[in-house]
């Protein structure tokens, strides 16, 4: 089953923070509740309807369309899948102070800056192409 994944940053909302984040924040709704004497079943951190729509089911020719679209977009996108410094590196850099910096290190700042603006754009234009297609040949009623 599939759900059409979406992005803020276009227009149509995201799950919200990162999984970290949400764990904190999970994490303190529910001790505050156990704190407080609060039933977590009064809580609703878990629906208990399904959302409106329930997902499609895909056949496997549905698969072997939306596998072929990843591989697509993966050797698309193989450039960008790795850092042009490494994190240990950029980390290092970073904790030397501006002036301290020597001009390569820099550079690999820069490069880095434009690495992540690069994939953001990336996965912007990912999300879009994947969200046309499953729109487009999946998530039709097929009667």
């Amino acid at each position: 089953m599939l759900f059409p994944y979406s992005d803020a940053a276009i227009g149509v909302p995201e799950p919200p923070g990162d999984f970290e984040s949400n764990y904190r924040n999970l994490k303190k709704i529910i001790n505050t509740a156990i704190k407080n004497g609060v039933a977590l079943d009064q809580l609703n951190l878990i629906p208990k309807t399904p959302s409106e729509k329930p997902p499609k089911n895909l056949s496997r020719d549905d698969l072997l369309r939306l596998l072929k679209l990843i591989r697509r977009i993966k050797s698309r996108c193989e450039s960008l899948l790795e850092p042009p410094v490494p994190a240990e590196l950029e980390r290092d850099i970073l904790a030397k102070s501006p002036d301290d910096r020597l001009p390569w290190e820099t550079e690999a700042l820069e490069k880095i800056e434009a690495w992540k603006e690069a994939l953001k754009t990336m996965r912007a234009e990912v999300r879009i192409e994947l969200n046309q297609h499953l729109k487009l040949k999946f998530f039709q009623d097929k009667r």
